[in-house]
């Protein structure tokens, strides 16, 4: 499979103010990410998830180390509208419409301007944008402005989307959008790697995990093989009292544990997607 990110001993050192000692944000770290798969990337607030993010998209330089996005340097021109950076934060240009900041965007990466606005009214009618008009936007709020961002990354039909804290701000909702438009991405070949505090969302979505604490990659792998064990669980359906009853007797019989019995329901979130498919309108 095709590598989408690698990095050779990459580090970032941020020197201290006064005298202040220099952080390590970034203890070195050798990465192989395949193409077409979606990384959740997870670590407590300054674990280094930013930073990691902000390298490959070339805004960070690394203070040691290589480090190579579909096969180039982050930055390079090249990848102007292959790679796409959703960072944390309020937009910029608030007085601009949502429209118009795609139109810039557009512009930025090169796009002709029939063709950016055809891409522009998609996303904002695929994120539900489309009915604000000339609203500004710094009266945005702030799940507003995170799906609009998401726009803006998605405007140049990217092969690789660096996504911080994508569903933060979001309802359910939005946030079960933005999952299944990632899902389609991936589908399409596109490289999603995804900083986030929802674990919930990384687990329903992610290919594998990534797992950073104080700058360093404590763990990396498949749900599975991160939270597989060797136990075995057996679980029945359709048996009245007297038939759970008998169950239990013969698992104890063979040396069994029953830990409960109890009624099964389904999570928050299996209820929201529900109602995410029916027909409903956005304050």
């Amino acid at each position: 499979m095709a590598t989408a990110i690698s990095a050779r001993q990459l580090a970032v050192t941020f020197p201290g103010r006064g005298r202040q000692a220099p952080v390590q944000a970034l203890h070195p770290l050798d990465l192989e990410l395949d193409r077409g798969r979606i990384i959740g990337l997870l670590g407590p607030n300054g674990s280094g998830k930013t930073t990691l993010l902000r390298v490959l998209a070339g805004l960070q330089a690394p203070t040691a180390g290589t480090v190579a996005v579909l096969g180039a340097r982050p930055g390079a021109k090249t990848l102007r509208a292959q790679v796409a950076f959703q960072p944390e934060g309020a937009l910029p240009l608030g007085a601009l419409s949502a429209r118009e900041f795609l139109a810039y965007v557009g512009a930025c990466l090169g796009l002709p301007n029939r063709e950016s606005d055809a891409r522009a009214e998609r996303w904002l009618q695929r994120l539900e944008l489309h009915t604000t008009g000339r609203r500004q936007l710094r009266t945005f709020s702030t799940g507003m402005q995170k799906r609009l961002n998401l726009c803006a990354a998605l405007l140049g039909d990217p092969e690789l989307l660096l996504l911080d804290e994508p569903t933060n701000g979001l309802d359910p909702f939005g946030s079960e959008l933005v999952m299944q438009i990632l899902l389609e991405a991936k589908a399409r070949g596109c490289t999603v790697l995804m900083a986030s505090h929802q674990l919930l969302e990384v687990e329903a979505i992610s290919d594998e995990v990534l797992i950073l604490c104080n700058g360093a990659l404590l763990r990396r792998g498949s749900l599975d093989e991160l939270l597989g064990s060797d136990a075995h669980a057996l679980v029945v359906r359709g048996l009245d009292a007297g038939g759970l009853a008998a169950l239990a007797a013969e698992a104890r019989a063979r040396g069994g544990e029953v830990l409960r019995t109890e009624r099964p329901r389904e999570h928050l979130f299996a209820l929201f997607r529900q109602l995410a498919q029916q027909p409903r309108e956005r304050a």
